[in-house]
């Protein structure tokens, strides 16, 4: 069983976490889980999203540039000096 302790919580987090549990009939630490969840949740469908947008540019990209090579941008700066 894992297990957390929370230190100097600031109260009124406490109490409207309180409050939401009373809502939705459940335990404090049932609906702190649920909040967990659901904060966890949302970052991997929020990662998931930028990876396929990410995704579909590149592939934009590779469409739009297709087989054409590009000058290394290093050699050029360093040619500038």
């Amino acid at each position: 069983m894992n297990s957390i302790i929370l230190n100097n919580l600031n109260p009124v987090i406490f109490e409207k976490i309180q409050s939401l549990a009373q809502k939705h009939n459940r335990s404090l630490e049932d609906e702190i889980k649920a909040i967990l969840a659901r904060t966890v949740e949302a970052e991997i469908t929020s990662q998931v999203s930028t990876r396929a947008n990410f995704r579909s540019q590149l592939a934009t990209a590779r469409q739009k540039h297709g087989n054409q090579t590009f000058s290394d941008s290093v050699e050029l700066l360093r040619n500038e000096k």
